[in-house]
């Protein structure tokens, strides 16, 4: 044989390139020395030879440059062409196998591409959301300026005043820009019908800040941003197209917002909006400073960039020694002790934190992705187990032919390229499989995702979710294929011991039972932490929100300011609207509040009583006659009548949560409060409310002031601004309240065309979509989808493993069998060796559980993460799933006659 020197020469030709030159060098070499030696023969002497030769040969370097590339360009296409051959061969050899079994084929592809497409899809939303920058030049050097106010709110922040605004912005050195914006919705009317659409009042330096860019016209000057200036208006490049169809011409063109006709002076970029706010119109904020001595900290919110090189903590710290100094600015804002009361202190947080909630203690929506991408990816290491298993079983299967192919002299290279191209061939259909599964995935989870998650409009199967799939394909190619390659070894211990025993392998059936332990525990960590969210999912209904969602519409409406600037022509405009509303058929009652339930508290207001030493920020919210009995909020006392708006009369409800802290164990009626500290009105209290859990239903009971819509006095601080946008609520006797929305909407516009209805919802699902809510059941539904799968994959590879070893064990089974054994002892010996995989994997389940569990501590309601009901109840359902997968492989045990299985031996 001359193997080993061939292998030895094209070894060495490798590793020494340099070889090919030599050769050359040879065969010129020999070339001259054979035409020296014929001139030599004519009678020339050998020197004289020697240099005819050379100058008949021509140039030798040129001859041997030429020759070399010919010779290496011919072993890099015989190299080439020897690799596409074998991949050719081996590939062809590898789908013929796979063929042979399509069974196992099936099951290992749709395994993996289960596995592979829900992680994909998991790590889509991860990567759209939490890992893509944000869409700002340089965004890490982007921030929001917030105040925390532990003295009135704790584990709230306030943003800035007016006069905290121009003060920071001009003293402060750790930043490059300064903005502020106030995210709000705004009336479009004209060229079409009326919408209410997401939009901004912001200043001329917040587009320098954020790094927007235009594609039409300009963006507002400091002239136009000034108190008083006439407006204009910047399009969302989306807007301009959706309503506007893209308009050459759209600079200059008036416009009607809140129907008030704007000239537009610019188009923003495609997808420039405020950070987590769809934003479609952008005005000028118009900041007033001779304002600046108003202590009001929710009008607009601060975004900065930071200065080179500098930290958000060194900018924090900027800030700080800033403070001591408002009280001397503004004394009408910050004086007397109102700093130290309050605890007022900045805080500057990064603006990636802020978009995905990740403020102060709060845990933020990339924690919650992060761990779902971790159930997912345990779910993909179950699937993995499961091939793997079936690898094994195949491999041993095809033992003895690999063995037979060993001893024949076949090496164990070529064995290792055959496997790892057959597993690559596995693992890639399931990779494409899975990418189709994953956009399908990721369709699904934008449907059933909260509005609350941020970024969902960037979410997409993107290039780095497809190079995600291929590299967890391509590292599970690997591995499948290593397995068998391993387990393989050329000992010929098949030869030696074909035939001999009756049982399996301790040492080959360690290995499939170690995998299905690890499903099985994998499972339960996966099980214990979806059914953890279920419980947190059912105290949450469980708790009492305080209103009765059932039969009732809410709807938003609007009155644009420049068609409704009188107080009154608000007040009558709204009370011929409920009266209209309840003259529908199937209405029983309907009212408005300027803060819907659960969606979303607005702002908040100091409130004292006369005789009471406490108060606080109390939510501030106002409202129509109908609105308590509409939501079904029971009221101690009265609530303010159409009689008693139209005298402007001062009664007020309060919140019994209120009424327990301003007056503990007193009866509140008839006492008097105050919002403000800022003189009159004096409110009197009317009536107490039933407790409401405004704020979220894991919040305790809101404290709030419930106004009437029309103050006594009617040129307060407020104003009439917060009367004209109201949600109105519908109590109806319908069992789809939904089925209103069109009457209401064809009576709205029979009474303005020019005023939009928005945000139609039934109560019902404003209780489900508010954060808590939302947030609880959309990790709910992932978690409980992964531990599914987890569950159905851990009783597939019970079942396969139990199945094999019945099959394998048939000859053993039937010389019991002959021996007198019982079909009920059979039968028992197959279901306990399921029972005891599971117990032993329930049990380090159980350990892994109460250590990863504690994550997600911050997303359970009155549920504890190592609760014990939940541990016994999933591993009930484990050993459960145990028993079934090996009903049917013990049956089959048991209905073996002994002849057979001795015979089959």
């Amino acid at each position: 044989m001359n193997w080993i020197p061939d292998r030895y020469r094209e070894l060495r030709s490798r590793l020494r390139p340099e070889r090919i030159a030599d050769d050359v060098d040879e065969e010129l070499e020999l070339h001259l020395a054979l035409r020296a030696a014929e001139l030599e023969a004519t009678g020339l002497s050998p020197a004289s030879a020697r240099e005819e030769a050379l100058r008949r040969f021509g140039s030798v370097q040129h001859y041997r440059a030429q020759t070399c590339a010919i010779d290496e360009s011919i072993r890099r296409e015989r190299r080439r062409m020897e690799i596409l051959d074998a991949v050719r061969r081996e590939t062809r050899q590898s789908l013929r196998a796979l063929l042979r079994t399509p069974v196992f084929t099936v099951v290992a592809v749709l395994t993996l591409a289960l596995g592979i497409g829900a992680t994909t899809a998991i790590f889509t939303l991860l990567d759209s959301i939490v890992l893509r920058p944000l869409p700002y030049p340089e965004p890490d050097r982007l921030v929001q300026i917030n105040h925390a106010v532990p003295g009135v709110q704790e584990g709230q922040e306030w943003g800035n005043s007016i006069g905290s605004y121009l003060y920071y912005g001009e003293a402060s050195t750790s930043f490059a820009g300064w903005g502020a914006a106030s995210a709000t919705t705004l009336t479009i009317s004209g060229d079409g019908d009326a919408e209410r659409l997401g939009a901004a009042t912001a200043s001329e330096s917040l587009f320098r800040v954020l790094g927007a860019r235009m594609v039409r016209g300009r963006l507002f000057t400091p002239e136009e941003d000034s108190p008083g200036a006439d407006r204009v208006v910047v399009l969302s490049h989306e807007i301009w197209q959706a309503r506007y169809g893209g308009d050459p011409d759209i600079i200059g063109r008036t416009i009607h917002i809140n129907a008030v006709p704007t000239p537009v002076v610019g188009v923003l970029e495609p997808g420039f909006s405020l950070p987590n706010h769809e934003t479609h119109f952008w005005l000028p904020l118009q900041m007033d400073p001779a304002r600046a001595d108003i202590n009001a900290h929710m009008m607009f919110t601060t975004y900065a960039r930071l200065a080179p090189d500098i930290m958000p903590e060194a900018a924090q710290a900027d800030l700080e020694r800033l403070v001591p100094n408002l009280p001397g600015l503004y004394p009408n804002a910050y004086g007397g002790t109102w700093i130290e009361r309050t605890g007022f202190t900045p805080r500057v947080h990064a603006l990636r934190d802020v978009v995905l909630g990740a403020t102060g203690d709060r845990a933020g929506v990339d924690r919650v992705l992060w761990m779902l991408l971790g159930a997912v990816s345990l779910v993909l290491l179950i699937a993995c187990a499961n091939v793997a298993n079936l690898m094994l079983v195949r491999a041993e299967a095809r033992r003895r032919e690999l063995s037979v192919r060993a001893a024949l002299g076949a090496e164990r290279a070529h064995m290792a390229v055959h496997y790892l191209t057959e597993s690559m061939l596995l693992t890639g259909t399931a990779a494409l499989l899975g990418i189709l599964l994953a956009f399908g995935g990721v369709q699904l989870l934008l449907a059933s995702a909260p509005a609350t998650l941020p970024r969902l409009a960037d979410v997409a199967l993107s290039a780095n979710a497809l190079l995600f799939a291929i590299g967890v394909s391509a590292v599970t190619g690997l591995f499948f294929g290593l397995v068998p390659i391993i387990r393989s070894a050329a000992d010929f211990t098949e030869l030696r011991e074909s035939g001999r025993g009756l049982t399996v392998s301790r040492r080959r059936q360690l290995v499939r039972n170690g995998l299905v332990v690890g499903q099985v525990s994998l499972a339960l960590v996966l099980l214990a932490a979806g059914g953890l969210m279920f419980q947190s999912f059912l105290n949450l209904r469980a708790v009492q929100s305080g209103v009765e969602g059932e039969r009732v519409l809410t709807f938003n409406v609007t009155l644009p300011w420049a068609r409704y600037q009188d107080e009154a022509a608000v007040f009558r405009f709204q009370q011929q609207f409920v009266e209209r509303l309840e003259a529908l058929p199937g209405v029983d009652v309907a009212g408005a509040t300027s803060s819907l339930p659960l969606a979303g508290v607005g702002g908040c207001s100091h409130t004292v009583g006369e005789d009471s030493t406490t108060g606080g920020c109390v939510p501030t919210v106002f409202v129509l006659p109908g609105y308590f009995e509409a939501l079904g909020i029971g009221v101690r006392g009265a609530a303010p009548s159409w009689s008693d708006l139209e005298r402007r009369a001062d009664g007020a409800v309060i919140s019994r949560a209120l009424a327990e802290r301003l007056w503990p164990g007193q009866d509140p009626l008839g006492r008097r409060l105050i919002s403000f500290q800022d003189g009159p009105p004096w409110y009197t209290v009317i009536g107490v409310a039933d407790d409401v859990r405004a704020e979220g239903l894991d919040q305790p009971p809101t404290q709030a002031v419930y106004y009437p819509v029309r103050r006594p006095d009617a040129e307060g601080y407020w104003g009439p601004e917060l009367q004209r946008g109201m949600g109105f609520v519908v109590r109806t006797t319908l069992d789809r309240p939904d089925l209103l929305t069109p009457d209401v909407r064809s009576m709205l516009r029979e009474m303005d065309p020019e005023v939009p209805l928005s945000l139609t919802r039934t109560m019902e699902d404003v209780i489900m979509s508010s954060e808590t809510m939302a947030r609880t059941s959309f990790t709910m539904l992932l978690l409980g989808l992964a531990a599914f799968m987890a569950l159905f994959l851990s009783g597939v590879g019970l079942y396969g493993v139990i199945a094999y070893l019945v099959g394998r064990r048939r000859a053993e089974i039937g010389v019991r069998m002959a021996l007198g054994a019982r079909v009920s002892e059979v039968a028992r010996m197959v279901v306990l060796q399921s029972v005891r995989l599971t117990v032993v994997g329930i049990v380090l389940g159980i350990v892994g559980a109460l250590a990863l569990t504690r994550s997600l501590q911050s997303l359970l309601y009155d549920v504890v993460p190592a609760d014990p009901l939940t541990l016994v109840l999933v591993s009930g359902v484990l050993l459960t799933v145990a028993v079934l997968a090996s009903i049917v492989p013990a049956g089959r045990a048991a209905r073996t006659p002994p002849s057979d299985a001795l015979r089959a031996d």
